[in-house]
Formats: structure tokens, sequence, C-alpha cells
């Protein structure tokens, strides 16, 4: 695979950040929301350099600098937006300067010099990758991803190049930056490990070079067993579910995030998606169509090794947050961020083969574009709290958080009837939802009894 001539590198970077900008200029006027009160609001840890440092040891130290930094420049939302748009478009770069190396390693030379290209183009413009940009608390998967992508690009520059200071150094310490911003980024070594591994060499050959990674992986752990709030983290996880329940769980989770991933089902800040009581046939399917493409991917090492590690980088993103370790929420679109470029990988090398590169480029532009317009399209729901919580209840009409969070945003706007009426709505979905009782009881000292009528989900605003 030939690289791009220089004015072509210069005008497909210029193309994709006002891609990147053309599709989220909307979000920047969007206010805070949802558990940005919470983490960042009413949290005086991220008020300013000095209370995060007085904070100090804490989970996520690197996260909370970004937004304490952030809150010293200036609290408005704006500045947060800008920001995350910012990162967003530094790890569009990045994965376009990853999947070269991917290319050319993986699937050439059967590909045109633009490929790696139109691979950062669909993961810029996903609609799952609104809620880790236009979603300010989403920023700890989006802002991991910049430390965590350039670590893998140093790594493979410095072994392309023979370069150490970048292999075994940068890219180490900006693996650590990773893990300071979440601790999911423990994934990487298990990435260089597998891309050496498909691109042909032996399991020995490719843990070579990889000993400073592990060396930051114990540091890290050790750090952590011996930071508290991580100790209480872990604990809490690990008494919400059973392994079995867990198991179950995720195949309602994983289901939901693979039509996320597929434009099947729309985004959504608050899916309503339940742990099953036992294995249905949808499960069953579910785990089936997990273990094939682990198949899928031992199979095609050799033949197909780009198909191998596209499925696998996607396995390796979901799984530190959608495998053994429990979480309230089955699954949440952000964490499909940074499974996206490998799902990419699996769309642009067969597309751009020899003989149909023309037609297949014409598909990937409709793609784009199709993906450009629902993440803009998405980013609207964000534009206010009332706009976030209509549509989040016209996708999970059934779940009651929504509705109380609807019925908040309503009393915020001034709409009190519409608001007692959405908290009837969520005691009538859950009697047992302690915030819309106090919320409702506050608004109306009279009858909690909700009526037929109060759960009917309001048409979406133009």
């Amino acid at each position: 695979m030939k690289p791009l001539s220089a004015p072509a590198a210069a005008l497909g970077t210029l193309v994709l950040l006002a891609a990147v900008a053309l599709v989220y200029a909307n979000s920047l006027a969007g206010p805070f929301q949802f558990d940005d009160y919470n983490i960042i609001v009413d949290n005086p840890q991220v008020h300013g350099l000095a209370a995060w440092w007085q904070s100090m040891p804490g989970i996520r130290p690197l996260l909370k600098l970004s937004y304490a930094l952030n809150w010293a420049a200036s609290p408005s939302p704006w500045g947060f937006h800008a920001a995350n748009l910012a990162v967003h478009a530094a790890n569009t770069l990045l994965v376009w300067a990853l999947a070269r190396h991917w290319l050319a390693a993986l699937a050439a030379p059967r590909l045109p010099a633009d490929a790696a290209w139109w691979l950062a183009l669909l993961f810029a413009l996903h609609p799952a990758t609104t809620e880790a940009v236009t979603y300010l608390s989403g920023r700890s998967v989006s802002l991991m991803a910049l430390p965590w992508l350039a670590s893998l690009l140093c790594f493979a520059e410095g072994q392309q190049r023979g370069h150490r200071a970048l292999s075994a150094l940068a890219s180490p310490l900006l693996f650590a930056l990773a893990l300071g911003v979440r601790e999911t980024a423990v994934t990487l070594p298990a990435v260089l490990f597998l891309f050496a591994w498909f691109a042909g060499a032996s399991p020995r050959a490719a843990l070579r070079g990889l000993a400073p990674h592990f060396a930051v992986l114990a540091l890290a752990l050790v750090a952590a067993l011996a930071t508290g709030a991580y100790a209480r983290f872990l604990h809490y996880s690990v008494g919400a579910r059973g392994p079995l329940e867990q198991l179950l769980a995720q195949t309602e989770g994983l289901r939901y995030l693979a039509g996320q991933a597929l434009l099947v089902l729309p985004p959504n800040v608050d899916p309503d998606l339940h742990a099953p009581t036992g294995l249905t046939s949808a499960g069953a399917a579910t785990l089936a169509g997990v273990a094939l493409p682990a198949v899928i991917a031992l199979l095609s090492r050799r033949r197909w090794p780009w198909l191998g590690f596209g499925l696998a980088w996607m396995a390796l993103q979901l799984a530190p947050t959608n495998s053994l370790l429990p979480r309230f929420d089955l699954a949440n679109d952000r964490h499909l961020y940074l499974a996206l470029p490998g799902l990419a990988l699996l769309l642009v090398v067969p597309l751009l083969q020899v003989g149909w590169r023309r037609l297949g480029r014409a598909g990937l532009l409709a793609l784009a574009l199709c993906m450009g317009l629902q993440a803009q399209r998405r980013n609207e729901d964000w534009r206010s709290e009332l706009a976030l919580w209509e549509a989040t209840v016209a996708r999970s009409p059934a779940k009651a958080r929504p509705w109380s969070n609807l019925g908040y945003a309503r009393q915020s706007a001034g709409d009190l009837g519409g608001a007692a009426a959405a908290y009837r709505c969520a005691l009538r979905l859950d009697p047992s939802h302690r915030q819309a009782a106090w919320n409702l009881a506050a608004l109306d000292p009279g009858p909690l009894r909700p009526r037929a009528d109060d759960c009917t989900p309001p048409a979406r605003r133009p």
C-alpha cells in the first residue's frame, strides 16, 4: 500500500477535521447534563487545580485534572464541549495514522493509499461516538483514548524505524497516562501482542518489546490496590451481580451494543436493559454470536489477518466494561468508542479491494454521510435537558429513570403539570422509585396515584 502524497495527506487532514467540526458544531451550545452535575458541577474536587490536588490520591486522577483545568479556565459548559471536540478530532487523526500501520501489515498491497483515511472517517462520524463527545461525562472514554492511541502509534513507529525511545519509553509513558484517565486502558499490551501475532509473528516474538508496558501495568495495579477508592469501586462492582447473572446480563448488553454499532438502534443515554433470569433463545443466539467471531478470528489469521485483528480489537475494547465485572448499567453507547476503529477496518478492507474500488468508495461515502447526519441529529437531543429526556423516554418508554429525569427537566422549564405527569409515570413503572416520589410530593402534596395517560411519550421537538 503506497503512502499518500504530502498534498493529499494535508487535504485529507483538513477534510477529516472539517467533517468532525461540521457534525459536532451543534454540540458546543449544549448544557451540563445527567451525571455532569455529580461529576463536575456539584463536585468541589474538580473546581480548580488546588481543589483537585487536595482530593488526591483518588480514582481516575487525570480525568479529574482535565475537568479541573476546564473549570479553572471557565465553569461554562462551552469550554468543556470545546475540549471534548478537540480530543475527538485528535483521536480521529491518531486512528488514521494507526490504520496505515494496520493496513500495511495486515492487508497490503491490495488496498489503495486512501484506505486508512476512510477508516478514520467512519470512526469520526459514527453516531455512537456522540455519547463520548457531546456528553461531558463521557470524556472518560474519549480522553483515555487519546494517550492510548498515541501509545499504540509510538510503539508501531518505534518498531518500524528502530527508535527505542518511541517504543520503549514514549509508548509506556503514554500508556501510564491512559491508565490515569480510565482503568479500561489495561487492554493496551494485549492489543500490541495481537497486532504482532496477526501480522505473522510467533507468540514469543509478539511479546518482544512489551516488558516496559507490563511494568507500567504492574505499577498501576499496585497503585490501585493502595488507593482505597479503587478497592471500594471493585468491591461494589463485584457485589452488584453474581457470575452467572452477569453472563446472562451481558447477552442483553452485547446485543444492544451490536445494534448500536450496526446502526440498527438509535443512540440512547439510558437504554432499557434488564438482566434475564434464565438463558433465553435470544441470549443463546448472542452467546453464539460472541463465540463465532472468536473462531473466525483464529481461522482467518493466515489468509485474512485484517479480519481476525478487527474482530479481536472490538472484543478487547468491550471486554473491560462488558464481560466479567458487573456494572449498574448493562451497556452504554460510549463504550463502543474505541471498538469502532475495528468495525471500520472490517468494512473498509473488503469495500476497497481491486475490481470495485470506485463502487466501494461510493458506498463508504454514502455510509459516512448517513453516519454524520445521524450524529448531528443526535447532538440536537443534547441541546437541553428537556430535549434529551424527551428523546430518551421515546426510546425507553418502560423505564422509570428517564421519566423521572424528564419530570425534573419539565419542572426546571416551568411545566409543573407535565413534570407531575412524568413523575407519576415513573412511579407507575417503578413504585419504589424514591426520587420520583420525593419530587412529586414536593411539587404537589396531593395523591401520588398515576393516571393512564401519564406515560405517553412526548413528540420529538423540531
